[in-house]
């Protein structure tokens, strides 16, 4: 009896390896049709690397127009009237603004001469201004020395 039952057992498993084979060749002929859009033609699944398909090359800026710094802008200068020395990531924090976005509200707002700053790199914090453009403002050098 052992035997008999080996041989059924075998039977069976030869049964199902073949199925299983049928399946996954059903799959991957059918996955391979999608890909060759079911008429035998090639379509491109993927480009290399480079600009994709229907996209032009815009005019090569980024990032958010000065125009829509206007609410940012009032935001930043209420909160630092209200809590002088601040460094511009507890105001971005404090006001719910993303930092990239302060950082550049920021330097307009230095330019315009509604804040100013003190201090030099991580130590910088911002106050109130004059209202009056700084000199390098107006002078459109950004602050830098001829040498």
């Amino acid at each position: 009896m052992p035997n008999a039952t080996e041989a059924q057992i075998k039977n069976r498993i030869a049964e199902f390896v073949q199925e299983l084979d049928q399946l996954v060749r059903k799959s991957a002929l059918e996955s391979l049709q999608g890909v060759l859009g079911g008429n035998g033609s090639a379509t491109r699944v993927r480009r290399g690397p480079g600009r994709p398909a229907g996209v032009s090359a815009g005019t090569g800026r980024r990032g958010r127009p000065a125009a829509d710094l206007g609410d940012v802008t009032d935001k930043i200068v209420a909160h630092v009237r209200a809590n002088d020395g601040q460094g511009i990531s507890a105001i971005a924090g404090a006001t719910g603004i993303a930092l990239p976005v302060a950082k550049k509200a920021a330097i307009q707002l230095l330019a315009s001469g509604s804040l100013k700053k003190s201090g030099v790199r991580r130590g910088t914090v911002y106050h109130v201004g004059s209202g009056r453009p700084s000199p390098a403002a107006k002078a459109g050098k950004g602050g830098r020395r001829k040498a």
